[in-house]
């Protein structure tokens, strides 16, 4: 049986160990209700059963729970900079047995263990069961919609480590990072040299969703433009590479929702 609402509970108290007041812990707070709100409307536009809404909550509830040990510990978000925190996360749940504070019930622990170690990696892993690998595209996707909207709407300084409005205005996009956006290409974190293009990155999110639902989100929001008009880019290259961006982002949400 879940119970969400019980595993919410947990999860604060959870979290109690951690500076509540810190703006990365409260981005990452605030970004997890968000997925958590993500997944629901996802697994509902699937027609999903109670049991999988409510597991699909539960997972994205413990989906960045390594993300506040990782900002405690490192204070930055980049995962090959220090430690994976999807790893990290698994780790916390599953090692000492954390886990069972949020859910009684051991039957979902593999669902829940792969879905959170496949949440951020380039692919999903092959041999998943076919309800491994439906969780595992959810929260991928609900990650995705919600991080939309943390950088439509969050401060840059805890968007992007080091980083503020004044470095990424005039900042320049590598050229190989606008390349592969253009061919909607999914952008690789290793391949990311400037500040810019860890922002091209988020915005190529889009190229990575399995089900059309978080797409249709992101379109009713209006977040492409959101997140493209938030900066003044001085940089006339840029400002040239921005604008063919957002209308290749908004051409291709459009024919994949036609479809």
């Amino acid at each position: 049986m879940i119970d969400f609402n019980q595993a919410s509970i947990a999860f604060k108290k959870y979290l109690q160990d951690y500076d509540l007041e810190y703006g990365k812990i409260e981005l990452k707070i605030r970004h997890t209700y968000g997925v958590v709100n993500a997944s629901e409307y996802i697994a509902k536009e699937l027609s999903l059963d109670d049991e999988n809404i409510e597991l699909a909550k539960l997972i994205v509830l413990l989906h960045d729970i390594g993300r506040f040990e990782q900002i405690k510990k490192y204070d930055c978000f980049i995962d090959n900079k220090n430690i994976d925190h999807a790893i990290l996360g698994n780790e916390i749940l599953f090692k000492n047995n954390l886990i069972r504070n949020f859910i009684k019930d051991t039957q979902y622990d593999n669902i829940i263990s792969k879905a959170i170690l496949n949440h951020n990696r380039l692919s999903i892993e092959d041999g998943l069961t076919d309800k491994e690998l439906l969780h595992a595209k959810i929260i991928r996707d609900a990650d995705k919609t919600d991080n939309f909207r943390v950088k439509a709407t969050d401060d840059f300084e805890n968007i992007i480590d080091n980083a503020s409005k004044d470095i990424l205005e005039n900042d320049i996009i590598s050229d190989n990072i606008f390349n592969n956006f253009m061919k909607s290409k999914i952008i690789v974190r290793e391949d990311r040299k400037t500040y810019m293009d860890f922002w091209v990155s988020y915005i190529a999110f889009i190229f990575d969703f399995n089900f059309n639902a978080g797409l249709e989100y992101i379109q009713k929001m209006n977040y492409i433009d959101k997140i493209i008009n938030r900066l003044d880019y001085k940089n006339i290259d840029t400002k040239q590479k921005m604008e063919k961006i957002r209308k290749h982002a908004i051409q291709y949400i459009e024919s994949r929702l036609e479809k």
